[in-house]
């Protein structure tokens, strides 16, 4: 547990698992199956104010990736929306951060601050250098094609000559394809991007790509979103900042220990956003690996975790059995001041030949299926509504209408909305719209990795009574 009595704890991690143990015993004696949790943690940082247990934040670093490829002067107001979108994001950074623009057409420039390419360095903010770099975003004009993979290079550039920072934030509008660029040249600069910066995508207009902003933004951390509407961007840049510049509290990793003969199959992030963290995995001792987490503000974050679990001859039946540890540890500086972290909390299985437990589902395990089966119905439906198959389209949507009603996910039933006429979510029943537009899919299809947690269940009311008013 990091933080004591001559250190104050910068803030409190608590981590909770939520599973159903029961496994059909004669199953694992068959081969096997898969125990599934989901491992909630949350972060709670001190208020400022709070005296000598809110430690100032760590200086932080943001970079503005504007798309300023020819199509965004048409119509020009995308281009006008944008600049003032940038000149909000740069009112919303806090004094002292590191920052910079850059204007990406198929190459990238560096618009903000006014330095040769072979000397550029991040300003800090302050009255003086928003001043200026507003400015600079004012005089941007449209022109060019579009390389993505160009405009990471040099954010990697700029991250990379200030190494102070543990917190590097970049925010990437586009509005068109990677067209300028091969897409072997995109992945290649994502992977070497990944792990140096984390970043949000935004999509505006109507031929931006939503696997695009996907890829990017699942490559390195972050969220990829639509602003359907111009006139909320500037509130959507501001609102990313302000979420970014919260997030201070970086080295959480999340580490499994497992039984001998046991494995992890699945270890994924599902809230706010679905991301694969198998693939990242870390060796850290015998039957152990660890994944690392992006920097933490006052936030929760689920992840799925699937294990493999064989029943061996001296398994007993009917009582629960160690199958693997989920613990919080961090990483940090000899006298940095940490978050007091949790214990580790156990993953279980239980071999039972009673079928009314084995067949049960945890409520939150069965509430990420639900979204498992939504993303694979938004995919399903476009496939189908390209190839021209309008009946396909519309079986499709409405399964991923009756998912999202059920995970009570409102942001994407109005998103779907856009594309079908939902007579009745519980059931799925819509009809595809005539007049659906690319942008109607494209911002549905971009949503897909977000997701919502399990709903709350109120608490039972005391039955009244006698003489109660």
């Amino acid at each position: 547990m990091e933080g004591g009595p001559h250190t104050p704890a910068a803030g409190v991690v608590s981590l909770e698992v939520s599973q159903q143990p029961y496994v059909w015993a004669e199953r694992g004696a068959e081969g096997g199956t898969r125990m599934c949790a989901v491992v909630t943690v949350t972060v709670s940082l001190p208020a400022a104010g709070e005296g000598a247990a809110a430690p100032a934040p760590p200086a932080r670093a943001e970079i503005l990736l504007l798309d300023c490829s020819a199509s965004m002067g048409y119509p020009r107001e995308k281009l006008w929306a944008a600049q003032e979108a940038a000149a909000e994001a740069i009112r919303a950074l806090p004094d002292g951060t590191y920052f910079a623009v850059v204007a990406g057409r198929h190459t990238a420039e560096l618009v903000y601050p006014p330095a040769p390419r072979q000397s550029a360095a991040l300003v800090r903010a302050d009255a003086t250098t928003r001043k200026d770099a507003q400015d600079a975003v004012e005089r941007l004009a449209p022109g060019g094609g579009t390389a993505i993979g160009s405009w990471l290079a040099l954010a990697r550039e700029l991250f990379g000559g200030r190494p102070g920072p543990a917190v590097r934030h970049a925010l990437l509008l586009g509005d068109g394809r990677n067209e300028h660029e091969q897409r072997d040249a995109l992945v290649a600069e994502l992977a070497a991007c990944s792990g140096l910066f984390t970043c949000d995508a935004i999509g505006i207009g109507e031929d931006w790509d939503p696997d695009e902003l996907h890829l990017v933004a699942d490559s390195l951390d972050g969220r990829a979103d639509a602003v359907r509407d111009l006139d909320d961007l500037p509130g959507e840049f501001r609102s990313v900042t302000a979420e970014s510049t919260a997030r201070h509290l970086t080295g959480l990793r999340l580490r499994l220990t497992h039984r001998a003969g046991s494995e992890p199959l699945t270890v994924r992030q599902v809230h706010p956003t679905r991301r694969d963290l198998l693939p990242e995995r870390v060796p850290a001792g015998d039957r152990c690996v660890e994944f690392r987490t992006p920097p933490w503000g006052d936030e929760t974050r689920e992840y799925l975790v699937c294990v493999a679990a064989s029943r061996t001859p001296q398994d007993p039946v009917d009582r629960s059995l160690w199958l693997a540890d989920l613990k919080i540890v961090r990483e940090a500086a000899p006298g940095e001041p940490g978050p007091v972290l949790p214990p580790a909390r156990p993953v279980l299985v239980h071999w039972t030949r009673h079928r009314d437990l084995y067949s049960a589902y945890d409520p939150k395990v069965a509430h990420y299926a639900h979204h498992d089966a939504l993303v694979r119905g938004l995919e399903a439906g476009r496939a189908a509504q390209r190839a021209g198959d309008t009946e396909g389209a519309r079986a499709a949507w409405g399964e991923a209408v009756r998912r999202a009603h059920a995970m009570g996910n409102e942001p994407m039933l109005q998103r779907l909305g856009d594309v079908v006429r939902i007579i009745d979510a519980a059931t799925g029943e819509v009809e595809v719209r005539p007049d659906i537009r690319p942008l109607d899919i494209n911002s549905a299809m971009v949503l897909r990795a977000h997701s919502t947690m399990l709903p709350q269940r109120p608490e039972p009311r005391p039955e009244p009574r006698d003489g109660d008013a």
